[in-house]
């Protein structure tokens, strides 16, 4: 004998449905956000170490050079506080019949646009040559900006994203790199360094 009431229907309620699809979609939304995340910490990584590598390989080459000089031919030649955004020198090519024999002018410094870093060779000749080393500098150092006050702390005002400052024969060389991400980040990087000027020419060689 039947007992009415007691037999279920086979299947899901709508209401069951409607739970059911609603615990989808909220999973499916925190997969879609972690997934998200990986793939932004990936695309940060990666830049990150694009534009580290690419900051290190300009400040050893700034570095090299400043090595190769001596510091009575660096301009300007002013001390810190005072810096500039661009270096002008001679290489030291060697010795000939007791006087140093330089290289051309070589200038490092940052483009009319401040985003670029050049180096050129007799710069502002008709002779002039001319590198980019890097495009994804930032105009001002990171944490400035130009409004004549100390804004990153660093005891200088106002300098640009490639900055040189002098300490009788050292240079200190600070650069920022700046890069866009797809979603609209930017991703900063700075970097610096200390090199000193080791050929010091004295009476009859180096």
């Amino acid at each position: 004998m039947k007992v009415p009431g007691l037999r279920r229907n086979a299947g899901f309620t709508i209401i069951e449905l409607l739970i059911a699809v609603g615990l989808f979609l909220i999973l499916a939304n925190k997969v879609t956000v972690v997934m998200n995340a990986a793939a932004r910490f990936t695309e940060d990584e990666s830049a990150t170490v694009v534009l580290e590598d690419q900051a290190h390989r300009v400040l050893d080459r700034i570095a090299a050079a400043v090595m190769g000089t001596n510091g009575e031919t660096l301009v300007p030649d002013a001390e810190a506080p005072a810096h500039s955004s661009q270096l002008l020198f001679q290489v030291l090519l060697g010795i000939e019949e007791g006087e140093a024999v330089w290289s051309d002018p070589e200038q490092i410094a940052l483009s009319e646009s401040l985003r670029k870093v050049l180096w050129r060779q007799n710069p502002d000749t008709p002779e002039e040559t001319r590198v980019v080393w890097s495009n994804l500098v930032r105009p001002y150092l990171e944490g400035e900006v130009p409004n004549g006050v100390d804004d990153n702390g660093n005891n200088l005002v106002d300098e640009n994203g490639l900055t040189f400052v002098i300490d009788r024969n050292r240079v200190t060389i600070q650069i920022s790199l700046t890069q866009q991400q797809s979603d609209g980040r930017t991703l900063i990087r700075t970097l610096a360094t200390t090199a000193t000027c080791r050929n010091i020419v004295t009476q009859g060689g180096p």
